[in-house]
């Protein structure tokens, strides 16, 4: 019988169990929305943060990419001023050899091919940035010519070129090769005459 009794007690299921309270007491030391402010002022400041971060970033990726871009420029012209000093005894030799075509009238036709290379030579090497040196009557400045020799001169004053012996080059308005020049030591002196001559 208590077996029986103890089986038609009636069962609880867990959802039928009386719930008791919890005991939550709010926290009276924080005011709701002064966290939230500060918390709202935090993320503000880290987003400036991170935005001046991203903004010094960009400039240095761009100071970098600029400094990239002129480095570049800057090796390209040394390989061409390379290329074009090399290239200059080439010319010169062309150039004497023109010269000396000149004398021999039966070589016209082909000293006028070699004429036309010479210019297109020029022409192209001009493009990149090459300019002549000529600088017959200029005043003589060792930091941009050389002097292979010194003659009296009636037509330029003492210190100015008379003559160019090798045209010199820029490259980019940077001195290539200087020009070989001869300096004049101006008028050729007079002799003095003779003192002590009786009439």
């Amino acid at each position: 019988m208590d077996n029986e009794s103890s089986n038609n007690s009636p069962e609880v299921s867990p959802e039928e169990a009386p719930v008791e309270p919890l005991d939550v007491q709010p926290d009276e030391g924080l005011d709701p929305s002064a966290e939230l402010q500060a918390r709202l002022e935090t993320l503000h400041e880290d987003k400036e943060d991170l935005q001046q971060r991203l903004l010094r970033k960009a400039a240095d990726f761009e100071n970098y990419r600029k400094r990239t871009m002129r480095e570049r420029e800057d090796l390209r012209a040394e390989t061409e001023a390379f290329l074009i000093e090399d290239l200059l005894p080439a010319i010169d030799t062309l150039k004497l050899g023109l010269q000396a075509a000149e004398n021999h009238p039966e070589a016209k036709d082909i000293t006028q091919g070699f004429t036309l290379v010479l210019e297109q030579f020029k022409n192209i090497l001009g493009q990149r940035g090459l300019a002549e040196s000529d600088p017959v009557g200029d005043a003589f400045d060792p930091k941009l010519h050389e002097s292979v020799s010194q003659l009296a001169s009636d037509d330029f004053a003492e210190g100015h070129i008379l003559e160019t012996v090798r045209i010199g080059y820029y490259f980019k308005e940077k001195l290539l090769r200087p020009a070989s020049v001869v300096v004049s030591t101006g008028p050729m002196g007079q002799e003095e005459a003779p003192s002590g001559a009786e009439g």
